[in-house]
């Protein structure tokens, strides 16, 4: 097949990926377009489960934040261990990282696939992977926009346990169960809409 380097029009495009699965007709140019443009959609969609996957992480950070270590609270974390078990929370959390470097592999691949779509230069499989593309974007970019939103201000969020709710030490005067204040980096007071973790 004749290797174009500027974009040309028509429908005789030739081996697609593998031997045999051959686009030489107009019928299987509009399929391949078709198909094309939805693959283009489903990888906008999948750059919001990515997005969600990261603010999720960052939330886990964010309530990970604890009071300073006490006698008591290494106790209570010791029985919540035990009683919970060690084995099914580690195998739920293999089982979520297998799901997600899942989709993390497919995406990469068809984000790859499309690209070589594209260096075919041929200008209807152009149009249908941008168009796709611009299609997903109006279709989840404001889902995506707004979950990385989140996670930047669950990253901004600092956790501070303060006096009044840790228990008496007679070395740091402080008092335990303790609900956190949450601040930004900056000291300024965070948005309402953020909802402080409990301390553990």
């Amino acid at each position: 097949m004749h290797m174009h380097m500027s974009f040309w029009w028509g429908s005789d495009v030739g081996d697609v990926f593998f031997p045999g699965l051959t686009v030489n007709s107009t019928g299987a140019m509009v399929a391949l377009c078709l198909s094309l443009t939805a693959l283009s959609i489903l990888y906008e969609g999948l750059k919001v489960h990515g997005a969600k996957v990261r603010a999720k992480a960052a939330r886990e950070r964010q309530r990970s934040g604890s009071c300073p270590p006490s006698e008591s609270a290494t106790l209570l974390s010791l029985e919540s261990t035990a009683s919970s078990g060690i084995i099914r929370p580690l195998g739920r959390r293999l089982f979520a990282f297998l799901g997600e470097a899942t989709v993390f592999l497919f995406h990469n691949m068809l984000g790859y696939a499309l690209m070589l779509m594209v260096m075919f230069y041929n200008g209807y499989l152009f149009v249908a992977v941008v168009g796709g593309m611009a299609l997903g974007y109006f279709l989840f970019g404001h889902l995506s926009m707004k979950v990385n939103m989140e996670n930047v201000q669950a990253r901004r969020t600092n956790v501070i346990c303060t006096a009044r709710c840790m228990q008496t030490d007679p070395e740091s005067n402080l008092t335990a169960n303790a609900q956190p204040e949450e601040l930004n980096y900056d000291g300024s007071a965070p948005s309402t809409s953020s909802v402080a973790p409990l301390c553990h």
